[in-house]
């Protein structure tokens, strides 16, 4: 106690704002109730090999994996849910998705939480307002023209994978989500979010995420230590097995 006198109290009150704020990301609560769509239909065939084929109709909702990736990691670093506050007409809820959706993931945000009054939580206002949200948060084409999309088509050494490993280490041991970009040209090109990690005795990684093609169900992402290279979980759209990881939604600074 007598060290914390020493402190100023302007920053022991902002150390205790901080501590207040941190909270363990929920998968069932902190995302949305419905997924990205992709434009092509995908399966796995008997020999474990991807097919791809153009789907029979167009999809509602699709190419939108950047956009769901970044949403959840505003919604869950910028605004605070407020179940006990009554509920807003939808034309406020737009204004409020919209002053949510404009905040860089990278920046240290508002100085207090947009509140959402009425709900307690992304998953059930995403139940509520699924139109309102897929009409405001965010277009697929700007995702589409990142400049940083490009680097898929590049080499991908094994130091980068290390050292994007390191990164990923120290965002888990700091309680930090991480928006991450996989990529296995030509059949590979997807954003996840990496919210927990295990490290394995044999120097392994094991993070689990968020997959926006699968809303509500955790997936895995290892990385190997002997071969300094990413292992993705097998899914509808992807047989399982090695992909390059890239760094997404940081500060244009580091």
């Amino acid at each position: 106690m007598s060290s914390l006198l020493k402190i100023p109290f302007f920053l022991v009150v902002l150390l205790f704002c901080k501590e207040a704020n941190a909270r363990p990301f929920a998968l069932h609560n902190d995302t949305f109730a419905f997924s990205n769509d992709t434009v092509f239909a995908y399966g796995i065939d008997e020999r474990g090999n991807l097919e791809i084929k153009k789907r029979d109709k167009p999809v509602e909702f699709g190419h939108r994996c950047f956009v769901l990736t970044r949403a959840v990691m505003q919604f869950y670093q910028f605004a605070r849910f407020a179940p006990e506050q009554p509920r807003l007409s939808r034309e406020e809820y737009k204004k409020i998705v919209l002053r949510v959706c404009r905040v860089p993931i990278w920046s240290s945000g508002p100085a207090q939480r947009i509140v959402i009054p009425g709900y307690r939580d992304l998953h059930h206002f995403s139940i509520a307002y699924e139109g309102l949200l897929k009409e405001n948060l965010g277009g697929w084409l700007p995702t589409y023209l990142r400049v940083g999309n490009w680097r898929m088509l590049m080499g991908h050494p094994r130091v980068g994978q290390a050292a994007a490993a390191r990164w990923l280490v120290k965002s888990m041991d700091e309680h930090r989500l991480r928006a991450l970009y996989l990529a296995r040209f030509p059949h590979m090109n997807h954003v996840v979010i990496a919210y927990d990690m295990q490290r394995r005795p044999n120097g392994d990684l094991h993070f689990t995420v968020y997959d926006p093609n699968y809303p509500g169900e955790p997936t895995f992402l290892d990385y190997r230590h002997d071969l300094r290279s990413f292992e993705f979980a097998k899914r509808w759209y992807f047989p399982g097995g090695r992909v390059n990881v890239m760094r997404v939604y940081i500060s244009p600074f580091h």
